[in-house]
């Protein structure tokens, strides 16, 4: 399913954003609000510090979730490419559009814009999404309806699927405790009780 959507997504606008979001389990607030100072290609890690929020037709940038959203989730090689790509994509943007690139004042260096440079706001996103589903169903009528948030989880599963240890998926997640992540999670970890049992083996012998 992972694969199929990011196949049709391809060639729309915010393929990145999507390939992104797969990537690092970020909310997509944080994927909207995120900036390029908040980007270190040196030592290819992404610092969360803020959300994007869309209120009462303004944009303000708004601390994380929670203390603990606050977080740096390091790069893994498609990330730090798309990324560059992203910063190339944006730079030709901006000279195209000269005087119709306009960014509210306090959001000229978003990662990810509208085609004009604005915020990306959850509705557009969602709708963009929602698209994408409509296009991928007419093809696999089966396939299930997400959100924007089903990404973060994807994330999880195959962390969990590749031996990622919950307490390190805990701290890129940006949860408040182990505990949440175990809740949310515990349906796709492997029963290794009889495994780890095996260990006391010998014990007795």
């Amino acid at each position: 399913e992972q694969k199929l959507f990011l196949d049709y997504a391809k060639e729309t606008y915010y393929y990145r954003i999507y390939e992104l979001a797969l990537s690092t389990g970020m909310r997509s607030g944080e994927l909207r609000g995120l900036q390029w100072s908040d980007i270190d290609f040196q030592s290819k890690t992404i610092y969360v510090t803020h959300t994007l929020l869309h209120r009462n037709r303004e944009y303000f940038l708004d601390s994380p979730k929670t203390t603990s959203s606050e977080r740096d989730i390091p790069m893994l090689d498609n990330v730090y490419h798309l990324l560059k790509l992203q910063q190339q994509i944006q730079r030709k943007e901006q000279l195209i559009m000269g005087k119709l690139w306009v960014s509210p004042a306090g959001f000229e260096h978003l990662v990810f814009t509208t085609p004009k440079g604005r915020p990306v706001s959850r509705h557009l996103f969602k709708v963009c999404t929602d698209k994408i589903i409509q296009k991928v169903q007419k093809d696999h009528p089966l396939f299930p309806h997400i959100t924007p948030h089903t990404f973060r989880h994807t994330f999880a599963t195959r962390s969990i699927e590749r031996g990622i240890p919950p307490k390190v998926l805990q701290t890129i997640l940006g949860h408040k405790d182990l505990a949440t992540t175990m809740d949310t999670y515990a349906h796709v970890l492997p029963n290794t009780k009889s495994s780890e049992m095996q260990k006391l083996a010998g014990l007795f012998d």
